[in-house]
């Protein structure tokens, strides 16, 4: 004899299957909606005041592809109702490349309309996306294939996600710029150098200022304990600092004509240059005092020397 299940009993079994089947949808759409690298797409919010991440999986393997899928993500509405597109007002990406850990992105002219808080969100905005994706550590915007700048005018060069503090939730005003630089300071004999990493945090009013000039300012003002000296006289002004194809171009006042103590004019040079190489978009340095560029410097290198890193001071 053969038991036939109940009525309620199917039902029950209908419901069962019915709830498992959905289950199954569920898991397959969730796990195909996650599918691909996750990264976190940071927009504006509709004040303009912060910036929100939201995270997205990218279709893409290839680095190029990923670097596509990601600007056109900052050109997007997002789903977030509270939030706007990150490149928005007619802003227009022109151009982009890919060198190794680099991405280059040229955008349109109306990019410099923007306000100063509302262009340090949105430089924030696109170097913390792009150096989600896998093998992108450096980020570098042009307007119009030419160099962003500060309000002086100094090119800002390339920049990294640890260059900005996230201060998710907090308004404009109290966003921060955070960054670690490599300088080079003299030993206690003053013949040789010793490296030592410095950190600095400063609000979104001064993350224009360029990494370069950053280095030499920090070089000027000397060393922060006792195991090292400085190289270059307190006195000294920097009259103007330039960035073009690798090479950095320095000018000094005659203030940095003066010795500081014992050291030798080689560690005051390989102070500055190996200081600046240390920057991803500087190989070479340059240096003029008040922009002479003939005789010579401490009557031992021309004015018209380009130098390179030299470790071979460093202890």
């Amino acid at each position: 004899m053969v038991l036939k299940p109940s009525g309620r009993y199917r039902r029950f079994l209908l419901l069962f299957g019915m709830l498992f089947l959905s289950a199954l949808i569920m898991i397959g759409c969730s796990h195909s909606e996650q599918k691909g690298t996750a990264v976190d797409i940071s927009y504006l919010n509709k004040k303009e005041t912060k910036l929100v991440a939201e995270t997205h999986y990218l279709e893409s393997t290839d680095t190029k592809d990923m670097i596509v899928e990601v600007l056109t993500l900052l050109c997007s509405v997002p789903d977030n109702k509270e939030l706007k597109a990150t490149l928005t007002s007619g802003i227009n990406i022109i151009t982009y490349s890919y060198d190794g850990e680099q991405v280059i992105v040229s955008l349109g002219e109306k990019y410099k309309e923007l306000s100063g808080t509302t262009e340090v969100l949105t430089r924030a905005a696109l170097v913390r996306s792009l150096t989600n994706i896998p093998d992108v550590n450096y980020v570098m915007l042009t307007v119009n294939g030419e160099s962003l700048t500060d309000l002086s005018g100094n090119a800002i060069g390339a920049m990294t996600a640890d260059m900005f503090v996230n201060n998710a939730g907090t308004q404009v005003e109290k966003v921060e710029s955070k960054v670690t630089l490599r300088l080079y300071f003299a030993n206690e004999t003053g013949d040789g150098l010793m490296a030592v990493n410095r950190e600095l945090t400063h609000n979104a009013d001064l993350s224009n200022v360029p990494m370069e000039k950053l280095v030499v300012e920090q070089l000027i003002s000397g060393p922060a304990s006792d195991e090292t000296f400085p190289t270059i006289s307190p006195d000294t002004k920097l009259v103007n600092i330039t960035v073009k194809d690798g090479v950095c171009y320095l000018t000094f006042d005659s203030a940095m004509l003066t010795a500081v103590n014992n050291v030798t004019t080689d560690v005051t040079i390989y102070s500055i240059v190996n200081s600046l190489v240390e920057l991803s978009n500087i190989n070479k340095v340059q240096i003029s005092i008040d922009g002479n560029k003939d005789g010579k410097f401490r009557d031992k290198y021309e004015a018209s020397t380009i130098f390179e890193r030299n470790l071979s001071l460093v202890n």
